[in-house]
């Protein structure tokens, strides 16, 4: 899958990166492929200026802003999905919507927009295990698009400026980025869902039917 990500970008330019920063959300793809290679192919500069310059506009704000356009599809999966598929199949797990609307309360406190500008902004973080999350405890659309951008930006441009700083070794980093991106998600989804099992019940007298950003 590297190699067509290396051969679309070389071909299409701009066009083949904003493809595959769009495609990268449903695809087994490392998210920070993309923007690696990017970064090697498309800033054909020596001068560090230029480079900062030309990441930051392809590869932060053009790339960022396909990337959020794609997620909003594992958004919608989890926002309208999530809550139907506890109902139907939390019984098996001893999970209801109350345990899931009190685990969101409780970390909810007004700063939910920051959370998700760190997660987005975290390289190694998988971007569609954190679009799925948002649209899990449905996180409005727009101010889950407008921190999505804003997180992506930074993370995007340094990792497009790292592609360009390593040249022919780019390939090396973004094997290892790759294997330690799988490592990040599964480490995620364990610590998560491992406070979650051992906290619900307590959370749910803690909090009762008070609501967060989630809707009813």
């Amino acid at each position: 899958m590297i190699e067509q990500v290396i051969t679309s970008i070389e071909s299409f330019g701009l066009l083949g990166v904003i493809i595959w920063m769009f495609a990268e959300e449903f695809l087994p793809v490392p998210s920070a492929i993309a923007p690696v290679v990017a970064g090697f192919i498309l800033i054909n500069t020596s001068n560090p200026l230029i480079a900062v310059i030309l990441s930051f506009v392809l590869i932060g704000v053009l790339g960022s802003a396909a990337s959020v356009a794609s997620s909003y599809l594992t958004f919608g999966i989890g926002y309208y999905g999530g809550r139907p598929a506890i109902e139907k199949y939390g019984k098996y797990f001893s999970v209801n919507w109350n345990q899931v609307q009190a685990f969101d309360q409780h970390f909810n406190s007004g700063r939910v927009h920051i959370y998700l500008f760190l997660f987005r902004a975290f390289p190694l973080m998988p971007l569609s295990v954190i679009s799925g999350s948002a649209g899990f405890f449905r996180i409005d659309p727009k101010l889950y698009g407008y921190w999505s951008f804003l997180g992506m930006v930074p993370r995007n441009f340094t990792l497009g400026l790292l592609g360009w700083y390593l040249a022919e070794d780019y390939v090396t980093a973004i094997t290892v980025i790759g294997k330690f991106t799988t490592i990040t998600a599964l480490l995620f989804v364990f610590l998560v869902g491992f406070y979650f099992i051992f906290r619900r019940e307590k959370l749910v007298e803690k909090y009762g039917k008070t609501k967060g950003l989630i809707n009813p």
